[in-house]
């Protein structure tokens, strides 16, 4: 498969792979960079809210339980503020650039332009609809771990493309679960393996990093940040590579050429629904139409 052809086929698990590391490698500079600036971003409000809000040592001289619950209150008030400063530093800003990594990569599939200041204020526009989706997933594979370990381990499988769908296709958060459902049903054994090959590479990679961070010392933390700036758009690259080939499987790619549109219409490339020439997005996919 070159790459001018896209995805139009259900890809094997070496094809899923092998397309992700050569999505990754076309536009390595442009996933390394968003994901690079996401990590400074965030180091700089960690060290900024460390400075705010200094974590209180229990002084040598409380011996009262008052003096403990002195320290104690200024403590975890303290950690409150912090871990919220950067939890939501961390949340907006891991959002977007997840969401544009995934934006970039579709547009890479479908052989478009990859643009990442507009990739980036696309996941900008859909970060709310991200944030309540990832709650929704969070409740129902929590309840499944909680139950027992299988079922959640299912439900991750389930739901395992449910961002694609609701990125590339705009199919809303009812939707995009019931979408990643029908994409991987019948494939869950390749799914789990999909994601357990690309686990293992991951692992490597972070344990790559903290070696090489390990002789910085105080600053080994920072390093360590940065360099997984390097491995971390592989995992939304894949899970689009592999929503695509689940997606060929069930509905092949349409062929526009077959069909004359009427007079003042086109037909949307992604999905085959008949448009207006003037329009710029499907309504049905939520493809950007090509001007």
């Amino acid at each position: 498969m070159t790459p001018e052809e896209g995805i139009t086929k259900e890809l094997s698990l070496g094809e899923v792979v092998s397309k992700t590391f050569e999505l990754c490698r076309r536009n390595f500079v442009k996933y390394t960079v968003l994901f690079l600036v996401v990590e400074v971003v965030i180091g700089l409000a960690s060290v900024w809210a460390y400075g705010a809000f200094p974590l209180p040592t229990l002084p040598a001289s409380a011996t009262t339980s008052q003096d403990i619950a002195n320290w104690a209150s200024g403590f975890f008030t303290n950690l409150i503020y912090l871990i919220g400063v950067v939890g939501i530093v961390s949340l907006v800003f891991g959002t977007i650039a997840y969401g544009s990594t995934i934006r970039m990569a579709s547009e890479e599939v479908e052989n478009k332009p990859v643009d990442l200041s507009e990739a980036v204020r696309f996941a900008a526009s859909k970060m709310p609809w991200m944030w309540v989706l990832g709650i929704v997933l969070g409740i129902i594979i929590g309840l499944g771990f909680i139950a027992l370990i299988i079922p959640g381990i299912i439900l991750v499988i389930m739901f395992s493309v449910s961002f694609q769908a609701l990125l590339v296709e705009n199919a809303g958060i009812g939707g995009s679960l019931r979408r990643s459902r029908e994409l991987v049903s019948h494939r869950w054994l390749k799914t789990f393996a999909v994601f357990l090959v690309f686990a293992i590479i991951i692992g490597i990679a972070a344990t790559i990093a903290s070696a090489i961070s390990a002789p910085f010392g105080y600053w080994s933390q920072l390093v360590s940040s940065l360099l997984s700036a390097f491995y971390q758009p592989i995992i939304p690259v894949a899970t689009t590579v592999y929503f695509y080939s689940n997606r060929a499987r069930i509905a092949p790619a349409f062929p526009v050429s077959a069909v004359m549109p009427a007079p003042g219409m086109k037909f949307c490339p992604n999905c085959g629904t008949q448009l207006l020439t003037s329009a710029t997005f499907c309504p049905n996919c939520g493809a950007k139409q090509p001007a």
